[in-house]
């Protein structure tokens, strides 16, 4: 990959999970719809847990740590880039935070999108990852990841498989129920739904 154009954005394998239409419209047909409530308080979400949890992170890295938020990073070899919500680092090492609104334990698109942000950490700032790490509901619940081989491998096919589908202009296929469907933004396009 050389192009930022050919990046996709770390957001979307999540997406791609919930349902593979949601990049579809994103990428394909370029199709954003207005933001939704959820989406607003999420976002307010974010900004008031940062503060909340520095202390007991830092357990993680050793040295004087620099947390910083919305940290961009960028895997050529995976074909991603985005924000990660935080970032711990000592200049060698990084512990990669991401928050999740939900209070359940993180889902297989989750640790996904975990993985692909210490990819992008390793290969845009040189930093060896320490920890990934979900906070999740009130960001009081800490879920470490295991960024395995495994997943690691899983990751590559699921981008590879993303990849795929929005490369074609046909709508893809989507296995998402009902209840799904109904917190979709995109609902209004699927017309067999």
């Amino acid at each position: 990959m050389t192009s930022t154009d050919e990046l996709i954005p770390v957001s979307h394998i999540r997406q791609f999970l919930f349902c593979p239409r949601i990049p579809w419209f994103k990428q394909v047909m370029s199709f954003e719809p207005p933001e939704q409530g959820w989406v607003s308080q999420g976002k307010r979400w974010h900004a008031s847990q940062n503060p909340r949890h520095k202390r007991r992170l830092n357990q993680y890295i050793k040295g004087p740590s620099k947390h910083e938020v919305d940290v961009y990073v960028c895997s050529r070899s995976l074909g991603v880039h985005g924000y990660i919500d935080e970032l711990i680092s000592n200049g060698d090492q990084g512990v990669v935070i991401e928050y999740k609104v939900d209070k359940n334990k993180p889902t297989l698109a989750q640790k996904l999108q975990l993985m692909a942000y210490a990819i992008g950490v390793e290969e845009s700032l040189y930093l060896k990852v320490a920890a990934a790490v979900l906070l999740k509901g009130d960001a009081r619940k800490q879920y470490p990841v295991d960024l395995s081989s495994e997943l690691r491998l899983a990751l590559f096919k699921v981008v590879a498989e993303l990849r795929k589908t929005t490369s074609i202009h046909r709508m893809p296929a989507s296995s998402a129920t009902e209840a799904k469907c109904d917190q979709c933004e995109y609902l209004r396009y699927c017309n067999d739904r």
